[in-house]
């Protein structure tokens, strides 16, 4: 297998993590990341935090961190095509953010979930994050 594709693969099999995660109910998620972040919950609502509070701040970073992986990966795919580095760039971009804006209207079919907007924001910024890194990353690099 050649490396744009082992690279697509790659994507693709990340979306479809995402994808699992979010045809779970909103019951199933809940369990998880509580069943995750157990240890954390039990060091840190003793000491007075809030455990919704928690429990939403664990899910956004969940969003944020699990969109920075794939804009990584995108971005590694589209560098195997010889275009320009702005147009990885963007293309990368339009390809997270539209998968963002895709899982999120299929959360809205999921019982106990919601398709969101802020979702969508904190998905774009967590894969803007990634792709702007590795595209400056990547121009330096070309230019040295």
């Amino acid at each position: 297998m050649n490396k744009r594709r082992q690279r697509w693969v790659l994507a693709f099999l990340w979306m479809t993590v995402i994808f699992f995660l979010s045809s779970q109910s909103g019951n199933d998620s809940a369990m998880l990341s509580t069943s995750i972040f157990k240890p954390l919950f039990d060091l840190l609502i003793p000491i007075g935090v809030n455990s919704e509070f928690l429990s939403l701040f664990i899910r956004k970073t969940a969003h944020f961190f699990s969109y920075l992986i794939l804009g990584i990966l995108v971005f590694r795919a589209m560098d195997t095509y010889d275009i320009e580095p702005s147009q990885k760039m963007y293309l990368s971009l339009l390809i997270c953010f539209g998968y963002a804006i895709s899982d999120e209207i299929h959360q809205i079919f999921v019982p106990g979930r919601a398709g969101m907007l802020i979702d969508v924001m904190i998905d774009g910024l967590g894969s803007s994050t990634s792709i702007v890194f590795y595209y400056v990353k990547r121009t330096k690099e070309v230019k040295i």
